[in-house]
């Protein structure tokens, strides 16, 4: 029997079915082995385990790959920016030595160097028109003196065409060139500076007299793109990738120009917008250095695709050179190594498959086999089958099991048949001396049933003594509550009498204190009337003074007259208050002896009360020495009743006890012959084993 499948046999009518249902059958007829279902746990890690670590290292390979992709567009974009910057500060270092070579010549001319000239010698030998003659042509870059005239820097002679068309000579040098507040200073310029509409990168030198007088100047210059038309062309000529580029954005001369691309060369792009509406050449322009992403159509119903660009301004000249590529060429490397990470697992997994199989089925399910044999050899009773231990690892472990087990059941089964026999024996002797048992067993029980029904009258008796007692109890119970409750009531009223004897008592200190109340109100009234005697007097004396005042006191005469009405009224005011407080003295005295009268009642009430109360409590006591008597008759009565009962509940469960140990003693009987043919069955069934000759 293979281990790695089992198939059951396939019914006769399988044949007439479907493909589909034929392999549907197979299926469910399939039954794997350990060995398998170790193959199929280890496949299903190992793949996952696969799979996952191709997804990590083919994310971080495609992270790593894009990064570098990204650094180096960077790269490229520093390269590109640092070339037209090294080749901008060559020709400014080239304009710089044309410059000397230029001042030269009119050295030359005067046989002496210019700064040893005086300004009138100086302007003489700046403004002759034959010693440049022949500068451009040699050197192919313009050349211009000046003469400083007043704040301004004329053109006296100059190889530079203006917009005319014609030289420049007698031209000013523009407010707007930067090297003008610098001529003036005594100092030199070198730079970008935009001459008739072009740019030049130019150097310009101030020409001194021998006081230190700047006198004027010379300038010498190179068209930008004629000199810088070499590295154009290579950035034009560069590709990054498949469809990456470079190219040049003007940010100074004509903001958003594109001096160099491979399709908008020369257009003006600052309102050029991708296929979302950003203007990525406008922000370019905004932020000078950075990355900036976008959604680009490459042509004429093409799908808008993902670029990236990397963009850095060019100090001096005012460029911004960029580089840009589409992202899916920049992770095209990324994705093919993550294909290849995931072909590589998916070739290796059928032949992990393999090897596992081809494993399981020669070091588990061949030796699982072996076990399984000689577990099928002890079930079927044979216990002499030879089992040897060939490994020490778990199915070693495992035949090292099956062999304790074989031997045990060895030893069980001849030490089983060894008792079956004597089991036998023991059986019948039980069954014999149950029988006996049996017979005295239902002679006792019906003696403790005559017993109990004598106790039965007994407890009667006692219980109908016990229920009188009891009703001997409850009228003295509640002749002694009765009692308690008279005497609770007669506490409380005498409570009563003493709260109200004490809030009597409390009135009348109340009372005399409102007459003393009432007496300082009187002595108030006194000074009151007094002040009001003094107003009245005061008030008459400003009634004089107003009157000898003339017309000037007839104001204040008005005043002390009110002032005078006003004392009066307080005079009758406090009249009718004394005759107030008169009455209500004679009230509180009538009220004194009223209170005095009531206390010596109340006094009487309390001391009548005490003595009712304590009559009550002698009652209370002989009640309760009345009910002490009945519960303890009761309770005898009661435990009389109690031990009978118990007697009695004794006695039912002797009766009980007895008919279950009759009943035991059938059971036992019944056992025991149950017991007689288990034996027989043991003897039996211990003869299908096989062992060997010394144990039979």
């Amino acid at each position: 029997m293979s281990d790695i499948i089992k198939v059951k046999n396939r019914t006769a009518n399988t044949t007439s079915e479907g493909p589909r249902a034929r392999l549907l059958s197979w299926l469910h007829n399939i039954h794997p082995g350990v060995a398998m279902k170790l193959g199929m746990i280890l496949v299903v890690c190992i793949a996952t385990l696969l799979i996952g670590a191709s997804f990590i290292l083919s994310s971080y390979l495609s992270r790593e790959l894009q990064v570098n992709a990204l650094e180096m567009i960077k790269t490229n974009t520093r390269i590109f920016h640092n070339s037209i910057s090294n080749e901008f500060q060559r020709v400014t270092r080239d304009a710089e030595h044309y410059s000397n070579v230029y001042i030269n010549n009119y050295q030359n001319v005067a046989n002496k160097p210019l700064r040893y000239m005086d300004s009138t010698e100086l302007k003489a030998v700046l403004s002759n028109p034959n010693t440049n003659a022949h500068f451009t042509e040699l050197t192919s870059v313009f050349a211009s003196t000046f003469i400083l005239q007043g704040e301004q820097f004329v053109r006296v002679s100059s190889t530079l065409l203006a917009s005319s068309g014609n030289t420049a000579t007698a031209t000013a040098l523009g407010h707007d060139n930067p090297a003008l507040p610098l001529l003036l200073k005594n100092k030199p310029f070198s730079g970008v500076v935009t001459l008739f509409g072009k740019q030049f990168i130019s150097h310009y030198e101030p020409i001194a007299d021998k006081y230190g007088q700047v006198v004027g100047a010379v300038a010498v210059g190179f068209d930008v793109k004629q000199s810088l038309q070499p590295i154009i062309q290579r950035l034009l000529n560069v590709h990054i990738g498949k469809d990456g580029y470079a190219y040049v954005l003007d940010a100074g001369f004509e903001p958003g120009r594109m001096l160099v691309h491979p399709s908008l060369s020369n257009q003006q792009a600052i309102n050029i917008t991708d296929a979302n509406g950003f203007k990525l050449f406008a922000d370019m322009l905004e932020h000078k250095n950075g990355i900036t992403y976008y959604n680009w159509v490459s042509g004429y119903g093409a799908l808008p695709k993902t670029k990236v660009a990397v963009y850095e301004y060019v100090e001096g000249i005012n460029w911004i050179i960029a580089t840009t590529n589409y992202v899916d060429d920049v992770a095209k490397s990324s994705n093919l190594v993550r294909n290849g990470l995931l072909l590589f697992t998916a070739l290796l997994l059928p032949i992990i498959l393999l090897l596992i199989a081809v494993a399981s089925r020669f070091l588990i399910s061949r030796r699982l086999n072996r076990v399984l044999g000689i577990a099928q050899t002890i079930a079927e009773g044979d216990l002499t089958v030879d089992v040897q231990v060939d490994h020490h690892d778990e199915i070693g472990e495992l035949l090292s099991a099956v062999e304790m087990m074989r031997q045990r059941l060895h030893s069980l089964v001849g030490g089983m048949v060894s008792h079956a026999n004597s089991v036998h024996q023991a059986s019948l002797h039980i069954t014999e001396a149950v029988d006996g048992q049996a017979s005295t067993s239902v002679e006792t029980s019906s003696s403790v049933a005559e017993i109990t029904s004598t106790m039965e009258e007994l407890s009667a008796s006692s219980t109908q003594i016990a229920e009188h007692s009891r009703a001997v109890v409850d009228i003295a119970n509640q002749t002694l509550e009765d009692c308690n409750k008279g005497s609770e009531s007669m506490s409380q009223l005498l409570m009563r009498m003493t709260d109200i004897d004490t809030d009597n008592q409390q009135n009348m200190r109340e009372i005399m204190m409102l007459g003393s109340k009432s007496t300082e109100i009187s002595r108030v009234m006194v000074i009151i009337n007094s002040v009001a005697d003094q107003t009245k007097l005061i008030a008459f004396n400003a009634a004089l003074e107003a009157a000898s005042a003339g017309e000037a006191g007839k104001r204040f005469s008005v005043v002390a007259a009110e002032i005078r009405r006003l004392a009066d009224s307080v005079t009758e005011s406090t009249v009718e208050i004394e005759n107030k407080i008169s009455e209500i003295q004679n009230a509180i005295n009538r009220l004194v002896l009223n209170a005095e009268k009531g206390g010596e009642s109340i006094k009487a009430g309390a001391i009548a009360c005490k003595v009712s109360a304590e009559h009550l409590n002698d009652i209370v006591v002989t009640a309760e020495q009345t009910s002490t008597a009945a519960l303890q008759i009761s309770l005898s009565t009661q435990q009389q009743k109690t031990a009978s009962n118990q007697v009695v509940m004794a006695l039912r469960e002797i009766v009980v006890a007895s008919n279950y140990t009759s009943q035991s003693i059938k059971d036992i009987l019944v056992v025991s012959q149950d017991m007689t043919q288990l034996s027989k069955a043991l003897k039996e069934a211990s003869s299908s084993f096989t062992l060997t000759e010394t144990d039979a």
